[in-house]
């Protein structure tokens, strides 16, 4: 009897082990899950973002922190070596970042298309956008801050790679052990778009890519900052938030919601904003 019921398991292991079998169960129970996933999470996001991107069927335009570089020194071949005008480089956390965000948008509003634009040549007379990437490898992020004002209380020192938050002298940086970070800051605004009356702008960047990773973790993914952003978002106008998140090798932890705050003064609105 015990051989017999032996044999059973193994036949029944074996059957299980099958590549197409594998394959059914996989799509049956992982997928029912992702289903699931995805209306909790879209339902969480469209909270969010819903007064920002509106209910409309318009495009949604997001600006990039494109790098470019002359040329590329290979550790493998020890050459520089020329890089064409049009290939451009992102940080490997800015570029997992973009695609959670790009996934999260598509996911909570299918029947919109994602429009990216390099920072360089993007034209402000969208309505409202998103720019994600600081001040160092963003022109239009640059321009938000030191030029339009978005937030006058908030300070960031893009080459010492450090910010100061004036409305409570707060310091944010990150550490490092052995040459290699192990937590950096993300930094988040919801406020008004300078260059066009009534609209708005989302502006998201980290001291470093690992913080840029942190921010948009925190405004797409199913969990504690989420909600502390629709909560807040809920009953203010603006808002300016921090989060941290742990960095081990190139993995960035999930973050942590630092500060939540509104936006203190008003931008500096372009000369031509109608």
């Amino acid at each position: 009897m015990l051989l017999v019921l032996t044999n059973f398991i193994d036949s029944l292991m074996d059957f299980l082990s099958a590549p197409f079998v594998e394959a059914f169960l996989t799509a049956t129970f992982i997928g029912s899950g992702a289903v699931l996933k995805k209306k909790v999470d879209t339902k969480a996001f469209k909270n969010l973002w819903g007064k920002f991107l509106g209910e409309s069927d318009s495009e949604i335009h997001v600006v990039l922190p494109l790098i470019r570089q002359k040329t590329l020194f290979s550790e493998i071949t020890n050459k520089q070596s020329k890089i064409p005008n049009n290939v451009l480089f992102l940080p490997y956390d800015e570029a997992l970042g973009i695609q959670l965000l790009k996934d999260a948008i598509e996911k909570a509003y299918p029947k919109r298309k994602v429009i990216f634009h390099d920072s360089r040549n993007f034209v402000g007379d969208h309505k409202s956008f998103i720019c994600v990437g600081g001040p160092a490898v963003n022109v239009v992020s640059r321009d938000l801050l030191l030029t339009r004002k978005i937030d006058a209380k908030f300070k960031m020192d893009f080459l010492g790679r450090f910010a100061v938050d004036e409305v409570d002298e707060s310091l944010y940086k990150t550490n490092t052990l052995k040459g290699s970070i192990t937590d950096d800051y993300g930094f988040i605004f919801f406020t008004q778009n300078p260059y066009h009356k009534g609209s708005c702008v989302c502006l998201v960047f980290g001291i470093w890519s690992h913080g840029t990773y942190s921010a948009v973790q925190a405004l797409c993914q199913k969990g504690k900052p989420l909600k502390e952003l629709v909560r807040y978002l809920k009953d203010n106008k603006s808002l300016f938030a921090v989060t941290k998140s742990t960095v081990r090798g190139m993995v960035t932890g999930f973050p942590s919601v630092e500060k939540l705050r509104k936006i203190e003064a008003h931008c500096q609105a372009s000369a031509d904003s109608t």
